[in-house]
């Protein structure tokens, strides 16, 4: 390009000088601008002249012309000052690719160094040092510098997980953090990490974090290719040797793991036999380190599978390692099982995983990781039906055992709570161990609130319910000693803050059934005086206790005057005779009744039932009311029942259900599922509970339909509740879509409000289609096709023969079950609870697998 033609064509010149750049060639691009330069003389021209000369520079360092690199950056520097700066950062770049990082770094002591200086030498660190020892080592650092001591914690990690396995805890690396020049240096050293661990998920992405135009990026298209698959560029060939090296024949190994795996999925014992012995072989060259972890797992796998074990050894080649990971591999196999004796043994390899996992220095013998561990095998006892467990145990034989010195407590979950709590005791294992205990008795769960308070005295939640405890045994001076205790814990606790009104009624109560009227009326007063006792109904109770009190003393006309006070805090007169009544009762006077005929004329009985309801179960109470009240009131609700509360109504159903009233609970079901609002599932849950035992099937659709929107709302005492009453009628396994789920709202509430009502009886059978009766008359009733015979009158329905019974069985008993089986299958009754009915709810216990324990 002539001199003059670039004075011609100036803009044409710098353009095709920037393209060259933008290529790549940096040498025909510094000539262009030198000639470019010449002729203009400018800013510009210069500008572009040194971007060039940086461009050329940084080409021949690529190259690895380190030492021209230099030479013709001192030329610059010479003629053009005011590149020094850019210059400084090659010359440093190269002195660093030379193997000396002392120029680079040595700026960053300077701590008045502008923020955008040093983050241009940190940018330079983390593309162009590929030696995390040097950088540890440099001496143009002072030792304590953060960049020397990241880069040495990388150095000794890069050591450690590329010569054998380590910790992940030992990878933290919190020298290096996220915003470090050296972050992909640990990014590459967790993915090696990964890669060993055979967790190819972590390592792909730690891969995926590297940047590209770091040095550790140079490793990944290698590491990629050692987790399986074609790797995404053609491998260099010191990138080939590192994968073959690592790795062996990683694709034979894969294959093989594929085709046993698949073997394992079909089922199929023949393909699993012939795929072990070609994995193991495959294992044992491409990666010899995992073939001890191998075995134990086909070994597990094949345990659980069925397989005959003595030929399993013999293709594996002997007895896979009894260590830590096979016990814990094969106590996890056995939980998945879920048969009884599987979990027995899942407990017994928990034990075992524990006892070798402290010989091998996982975790000490008495410390939390142990607590753990004994929370978990009591969690997996519990899983266990109690008859269940009995049977398994038969089979065990515990004596011979103990005699052997096998410490069998892993079988008391309360000795593996105990221990759990002693070693690390906190909320979660005592709420566990006491969770258990109240299932058990209230005994047990009583003494583990003690042990809970002894340790931790501060927690809340033993002390609650040693405070219900003892005031439901009717001890309310040690529960008002709680609640005390409780109060200086968490005052405005709503249990602590209910709990002292609660407790000084029942004292008032006791000390009225003792004839202790001056300490009663104490009690009263200390009542009265809580801002609590001034809420909802709660004087007209406290007008009660003083109305037995007067009564007592003879004061009739104060008796009175009481009288008409409750009747106007309850709205009736009725409602106070009903809490007169409950109160004389609890408190073990002479009850007072009201006249049978006066019940016929009195219209709002059920409301006043309802109040008087809520008020003894706010209070604690004990509440009955004589059966002819609860008819009366039943024939009533449908009309009286509209003004109680949804807490009310709750409330007297529960007395109708103590009662065995199922027409008055039925009614109150009725008037609660006409209310729009959360409580749609207590009142169908109602609804099951009281319906008579020939409406089987309706009972578990209400049941099941009330757990399902107890779920949605996590009312869990509504669930369990539910699911008990489908236990009870063997319709556990009931499970209903949220079409029938609306739709049996909506035939409950069009329902009959009473029992034997006007109006259709909802119908669910076709929720039952795959349990329809199969006897005659039902078959025909159904339409469908019948032998012509089927109903022959003269044929002779009892077909019971004597002559075909067991040896050992009564002809009495075979009678007995003949009938019920018949009368069964008139009415269409399934077996499941027929066994049920027969035999109890639990007869038919959980399965169980045989020769599955020695």
């Amino acid at each position: 390009m002539s001199h003059k033609s670039v004075q011609a064509h100036p803009l044409a010149s710098e353009t095709s000088i920037r393209q060259l750049l933008a290529n790549g060639k940096s040498r025909p691009a510094l000539d262009a601008a030198k000639e470019w330069h010449k002729g203009q003389g400018t800013a510009a021209s210069e500008s572009l002249l040194l971007e060039a000369y940086i461009a050329r520079i940084q080409s021949l360092m690529r190259l690895g012309l380190t030492v021209e690199a230099k030479a013709l950056a001192e030329l610059v520097r010479e003629r053009h000052p005011s590149a020094r700066a850019a210059l400084d950062d090659l010359a440093a770049v190269a002195s660093a690719r030379a193997g000396s990082l002392d120029e680079l770094v040595r700026p960053l002591n300077d701590p008045s160094l502008p923020p955008e200086r040093r983050s241009a030498i940190e940018e330079t660190v983390a593309r162009e040092v590929h030696d995390l020892g040097a950088l540890a080592q440099c001496a143009a650092l002072p030792a304590d510098h953060p960049l020397r001591q990241a880069a040495a914690a990388l150095n000794r990690c890069l050591l450690a997980v590329t010569n054998g396995p380590v910790e992940p805890d030992s990878l933290a690396l919190p020298e290096v953090s996220r915003r470090s020049p050296l972050a992909p240096w640990k990014l590459l050293v967790r993915a090696i990490a990964a890669l060993y661990r055979c967790d190819d998920q972590q390592c792909r992405e730690c891969l995926d974090g590297i940047k590209p135009e770091t040095p550790p990026a140079r490793l990944v298209p290698p590491v990629r290719a050692m987790l399986g698959g074609p790797p995404p560029a053609p491998l260099t060939s010191a990138a080939t040797a590192l994968v073959s090296a690592v790795t062996g024949n990683p694709a034979a190994l894969r294959k093989a793991l594929e085709s046993l795996d698949h073997a394992f999925t079909q089922e199929r014992p023949a393909a699993m036999y012939a795929a072990m012995r070609p994995t193991v072989d495959a294992c044992r060259q491409s990666a010899p380190a995992v073939l001890t972890r191998l075995k134990q797992h086909i070994y597990v796998r094949s345990e659980t599978a069925g397989l005959e074990q003595k030929r399993v050894l013999q293709t594996l080649g002997g007895a896979p390692q009894m260590d830590a990971c096979f016990y814990r591999l094969r106590a996890h196999a056995m939980e998945q099982t879920h048969e009884p004796d599987d979990l027995l043994d899942a407990i017994d390899c928990w034990d075992e995983f524990r006892q070798h996992a402290v010989r091998e220095g996982w975790f000490p013998p008495n410390g939390a990781e142990a607590a753990t561990l004994y929370l978990h095998m009591a969690a997996t006892m519990r899983r266990l039906p109690r008859e269940a467990l009995h049977e398994v145990l038969k089979t065990v034989d515990l004596e011979g055992l103990s005699e052997r010195g096998k410490d069998l407590y892993y079988l008391d979950p309360e000795k593996l709570y105990q221990r759990a709590c002693a070693l690390d005791p906190h909320w979660e294992a005592f709420s566990q161990w006491m969770e258990w205990a109240a299932g058990e008795s209230r005994q047990k769960a009583d003494r583990v609130a003690e042990s809970w308070h002894k340790i931790c005295p501060s927690d809340i939640v033993p002390i609650l319910h040693l405070m219900d405890s003892y005031s439901r045994r009717n001890a309310f001076h040690s529960a008002l000693q709680y609640l005390a205790k409780a109060e200086a814990i968490d005052a405005v606790h709503s249990k602590v803050r209910r709990a002292r009104l609660r407790f000084l009624a029942g004292g008032a109560l006791q000390h009225l059934v003792k004839k202790k009227f001056h300490l009663a009326a104490a009690r009263i007063d200390e009542m009265a005086a809580l801002p609590q006792a001034r809420q909802a109904n709660r004087p007209a109770f406290l007008a009660a206790l003083r109305y037995i009190i007067c009564l007592e003393g003879g004061d009739t006309e104060q008796a009175a005057a009481l009288r008409d006070e409750m009747a106007n805090l309850l709205g009736s007169a009725i409602a106070a005779s009903l809490l007169i009544r409950a109160v004389s009762q609890a408190a073990k006077r002479v009850a007072i009744e009201l006249p049978a005929e006066k019940l016929q004329k009195e219209r709002a009985l059920p409301v006043a039932m309802g109040r008087v309801a809520a008020l003894a179960e706010d209070m604690q109470m004990q509440l009955n009311f004589p059966h002819d009240w609860m008819a009366q009131a039943a024939r009533q609700f449908p009309s009286g029942g509209e003004q109680l509360e949804i807490d009310q109504l709750q409330a007297l159903a529960a007395v109708a259900l103590r009662a065995g009233h199922a027409a008055l609970a039925y009614a109150i079901s009725a008037t609660g599922l006409s209310r729009d609002g959360a409580a749609a599932p207590r009142f169908l849950l109602l609804r099951a509970k009281s319906l008579p035992p020939d409406q089987f099937q309706r009972r578990a659709v209400c049941a099941a339909t009330a757990a399902e929107l107890a779920r949605q709302q996590r009312d869990l005492e509504v669930v369990e509740q539910a699911v008990e009453v489908l236990r009870e009628d063997a319709r556990a396994d009931l499970s209903l879509t949220p079409e029938q789920i609306a739709d049996v709202v909506r035939r409950e509430r069009a329902a009959p409000a009473t029992l034997g009502g006007r109006g259709k009886i909802p119908d669910y059978g076709a929720f039952f289609a795959d349990e329809l009766c199969q006897c005659p008359r039902c078959r025909a009733a159904r339409g469908e096709t019948l032998p012509p015979d089927i109903f022959d009158e003269d044929e002779d329905e009892d077909d019971f023969d004597e002559s075909e019974l067991p040896s050992d069985m009564p002809p009495e008993i075979a009678r007995m079950l003949f009938d019920e089986t018949r009368r069964a299958v008139e009415s269409g009754e399934s077996l499941p609870a027929l066994l049920d009915r027969l035999f109890g709810p639990r007869s038919r216990g959980g399965r169980s697998r045989k020769g599955r324990r020695a």
